[in-house]
């Protein structure tokens, strides 16, 4: 895509062949569909380009098959580009760039990367650049990557009500899972920031998490102050559902430095690092999708990824 070692803030090229990797069951389901409409108005993409489906892990790894100067372009939310970037990492092929069209349900990375809607994805696959984000490494075999983030309490206990429900009714499952989980709040979390402990087992919590990009779901700016290459993330622990909903509605604004001191507002506290361990006696959710695990090792791997932004 560009010449020399890194792909950092390099313009695409016009010649640049892409292979769409679709997710059937992204956002609404309708992602097939969606794609071939957005690939009907943009012709000189759709000449140089094919699509890929897959409906798994397993599905993807079987079918895409990538020549040198292809870019694979994930369609789909968070959880279809942690699919695709676990996979290139499992094959070496990382430092491959790689583009998003946000077909997804909450797009917080497309959001991170100025890609507010699929058209302006689609553009930037012709006119944008290329830049580097930051990734955390995961001791979960299942999900041995996170890009937005990993947290338990609220968020985990919502995610997974909502994923055991959501082919049902996606808007019941919704009301479910967050009359579910709105008020509850637990002991036994324990957070250890580049070795000290951060977060005690005595600690009642409503959430607690580590987060790689500024943005959450929907758009919504959470980390102000953070940039998503700056090699550090944030932890935040919140203490009740109150200020847990403060902090969606207001973000709150992060130390720029790991050295600069704990960020603290009431009822919630937020830190940047490098190294973090997370404990909990209850299931930990990783880029909006729940696991079996109750623990994980997480690490900061800098600019470990070379994204398409707008």
């Amino acid at each position: 895509m560009c010449a020399g070692s890194t792909f950092s803030r390099c313009r695409v090229r016009p010649s640049t062949r892409f292979v769409f990797l679709v997710n059937a069951a992204a956002g609404t389901g309708g992602a097939p569909r969606r794609l071939e409409t957005l690939l009907a108005e943009h012709a000189e993409i759709a000449g140089r380009s094919r699509i890929v489906h897959s409906s798994s892990a397993t599905a993807l790894d079987a079918a895409l098959q990538l020549t040198d100067d292809e870019v694979p372009v994930a369609v789909g939310g968070d959880g279809s580009l942690n699919a695709l970037v676990t996979l290139l990492d499992r094959r070496g092929e990382l430092p491959r760039p790689i583009g998003l069209i946000p077909f997804g349900t909450g797009n917080a990375t497309a959001h991170t990367l100025g890609l507010r809607s699929p058209r302006v994805a689609m553009a930037a696959l012709m006119h944008g650049e290329t830049t580097t984000v930051d990734v955390i490494r995961t001791s979960i075999p299942r999900m041995p990557i996170a890009l937005v983030s990993c947290s338990t309490g609220f968020e985990s206990g919502f995610l997974r009500r909502y994923a055991a429900l959501r082919y049902t009714s996606k808007q019941w499952a919704g009301w479910s899972a967050l009359l579910l989980n709105a008020s509850k709040r637990l002991r036994g979390v324990s957070l250890t920031i580049d070795g000290e402990p951060w977060v005690t087992p005595d600690d009642r919590v409503h959430n607690v998490g580590v987060y790689n990009i500024p943005h959450y779901a929907f758009g919504k700016v959470m980390w102000r102050g953070m940039l998503p290459n700056d090699g550090l993330a944030v932890a935040a622990a919140v203490s009740s559902p109150l200020w847990y909903w403060n902090l969606m509605a207001f973000g709150i604004t992060v130390p720029l430095e790991r050295n600069a001191g704990e960020s603290r507002i009431p009822g919630v506290r937020a830190v940047r690092w490098h190294q973090a361990e997370l404990r909990s006696p209850a299931f930990l959710q990783v880029d909006g999708e729940s696991t079996d695990a109750r623990h994980a090792s997480l690490t900061i791997d800098p600019s470990a990824i070379t994204v398409i932004r707008a």
